[in-house]
């Protein structure tokens, strides 16, 4: 097929289908913390569109598994109300979450999952057309403390198996850390670098050892020295550092 022919089809599918554009609302806060001296607290969701807006709230208790995966279940631990909620345009929402008594020795985690439904009265298709209607989910953290925190967590194995690096960020503590930024370096031999490789992972939840892989370009392999590991955020600066012998990516 030629490039041409390829862009006349896009084209035209493009004029088959019409996406429709999610609606637009604010959340805030965008993550809750409770504790003792404070069990309960509120979330805003505002309609910033020019049509009502229908939700659903869900409260789902948080884990994360001995890959670092995120897990939820039904959660009974948090309270919460309304469970649905319709907002004319350019109204405001509460909705308000508490625990009946706060955890003594380790973090309860959360999500509220705040999501969008489709309206009441569909919109009328335009003739010859296919709408598709983008609907937001969005999870709000809610974090409950324990009576005393002890945040502790550091990179605990950084290793190279052939081409691929690995390594082990271990949250001991009682607490959850968040992170700003979670890379991987690469180091050359004339100190350079090679690549710098970002993660996702932002949080890191009490008692959990989450692996982080990357499979390093052989090119770039082939030159490594030295990768450097590490998860930086507020009050947090983690970095780990392994020395690459020569040939070791084979």
């Amino acid at each position: 097929m030629s490039m041409r022919n390829f862009w006349l089809i896009a084209v035209a599918l493009a004029g088959l289908a019409r996406a429709t554009q999610a609606a637009e609302f604010t959340i805030n806060p965008l993550q809750v913390t409770l504790d003792r001296a404070t069990r309960a607290s509120e979330i805003a969701v505002r309609n910033d569109d020019s049509a009502a807006l229908r939700m659903q709230v869900q409260a789902m208790s948080w884990r994360q598994d001995a890959s670092g995966q995120d897990q939820y279940e039904p959660a009974d631990g948090l309270l919460y109300f309304p469970r649905a909620m319709e907002i004319p345009p350019g109204e405001t929402r509460i909705i308000r979450v508490g625990v009946r008594a706060a955890p003594a020795t380790i973090e309860e985690t959360y999500r509220v999952f705040v999501e969008e439904l489709p309206p009441a009265t569909p919109a009328t298709p335009v003739a010859g057309s296919a709408s598709l209607q983008v609907l937001l989910r969005v999870g709000v953290p809610v974090f409950v403390a324990p009576a005393q925190a002890n945040p502790k967590t550091e990179i605990t194995r950084l290793e190279l198996r052939g081409a691929t690096a690995e390594w082990v960020v271990a949250n001991t503590g009682n607490v959850h850390l968040r992170a700003e930024r979670v890379e991987l370096t690469g180091v050359a031999r004339d100190g350079t670098t090679l690549f710098t490789q970002p993660f996702q992972e932002r949080y890191f939840l009490a008692g959990v050892a989450k692996t982080l892989r990357f499979d390093i370009p052989p090119e770039k392999c082939s030159q490594l020295a030295a990768l450097e590991a590490a998860v930086v955020g507020e009050n947090l600066d983690l970095k780990r550092k392994l020395d690459v012998a020569l040939g070791s990516c084979r």
